[in-house]
């Protein structure tokens, strides 16, 4: 067996299969199959679907008809060239340093008659973090107006931003934090369903559910600037890093938007190390960590931005008391971060009361 390696930025395997052994080989050959058949190879492995934890090793073998000699194999990862071949047994891929989330894999095989075939799969890249487990200390306990169906929350130099969705009832108001009075309110058109809020560069940015677009209004005054059209089907929570927009959409999914063009940079697929983390709610960027509340449970996971691995999980249960719960109560959303004196408050829709937390790692065995 001849093996061809070519070092690149990633390494690509060529693979040239001449006389062997096929008890040596990475490619087994195979009967011949009908007239019929599409396909004289098959990707043995891995199988479409397949999961992996990001540091594990990928095999990759292939076979084809005993009629045919391969003169090579393209191996593409991700869209790159990928792979190292190691001994005469197997062929592989590295997962050390990949980000998590869908990676597409595919092999160009070309045989000795001329022809040539394509496979492609996809297999799910899992997280190699274990998330740490915080709780939370209640230190403080503040008003909150119970017909805010809460979707953004900020604050800035003193004051909370908050806004609201719902149609007919969507708003973005400037609020004092000490008792909840809402000290200037602006109210969306009727048809209009506010989401996520955030305050980038004395503006302050609000999404909508399905509208598609983001209104940008006057820090000071309230007052519409401009709108903005995104391509995103939802809108969910904004926040931002200091130079880009970070918005989430419900999905497991969080873009990295351009404030100007509001087209998407880049985007990170979150996982932890079990799978896809969805139901990604209102955010907040924390000491360089995305904070984001998961629609419909008590919990506040913490994102490495870098590449969508979930670090931490807050489990934020009964910090509501059920004396406080009524049937329109809804669920917790809204994180709000007072960077000058490193205060976290929380709050969630509907709800009589805000919350300022402190949080402390979960010791093990507790």
């Amino acid at each position: 067996m001849k093996i061809h390696s070519i070092a690149l930025p990633l390494i690509i395997t060529l693979f040239t299969i001449g006389s062997c052994n096929p008890k040596d080989a990475t490619v087994r050959k195979i009967p011949l199959r009908s007239q019929q058949s599409k396909k004289v190879s098959k990707l043995e492995s891995p199988a479409n679907g397949t999961k992996i934890t990001l540091g594990e090793q990928i095999p990759v073998t292939i076979s084809f008809h005993d009629t045919l000699h391969l003169d090579s194999a393209l191996v593409f990862f991700r869209g790159q060239p990928a792979g190292k071949f190691i001994g005469k047994e197997s062929t592989i891929i590295e997962t050390e340093g990949a980000h998590p989330g869908k990676a597409g894999l595919r092999l160009k095989l070309y045989f000795d008659n001329g022809t040539n075939e394509t496979h492609s799969i996809q297999i799910t890249l899992n997280s190699d973090i274990v998330p740490v487990q915080y709780r939370y200390h209640l230190v403080n306990t503040f008003p909150h107006d119970i017909g805010a169906y809460t979707q953004g929350l900020e604050y800035h130099e003193g004051w909370l931003y908050e806004g609201t969705g719902n149609k007919n009832q969507s708003t973005v108001r400037k609020v004092r934090l000490e008792n909840g009075e809402v000290i200037h309110i602006r109210n969306n058109a009727s048809e209009i369903f506010g989401e996520g809020i955030t305050i980038f560069n004395g503006h302050i940015y609000q999404l909508t559910y399905r509208s598609q677009v983001c209104f940008i209004y006057d820090l000071n005054t309230l007052e519409e600037i401009q709108k903005s059209y995104y391509q995103n089907k939802e809108g969910w929570g904004l926040t931002h890093n200091e130079t880009e927009l970070i918005m989430s959409d419900g999905t497991h999914i969080i873009y990295f938007i351009d404030p100007e063009m509001f087209t998407n940079n880049r985007q990170i697929e979150v996982f932890d190390n079990n799978g896809p983390v969805r139901d990604l709610n209102e955010l907040e960027f924390i000491k360089g960590k995305i904070y984001a509340n998961r629609y419909y449970t008590d919990e506040i996971v913490i994102i490495d931005p870098a590449n969508g691995k979930v670090e931490g999980r807050i489990d934020l249960k009964r910090i509501l008391p059920v004396r406080d719960r009524k049937s329109s109560t809804n669920v917790l959303n809204g994180i709000a971060w007072d960077e000058e004196t490193d205060r976290l408050f929380v709050t969630g829709k509907y709800w009589p009361k805000l919350f300022e937390i402190k949080i402390q790692e979960v010791a093990a065995g507790q």
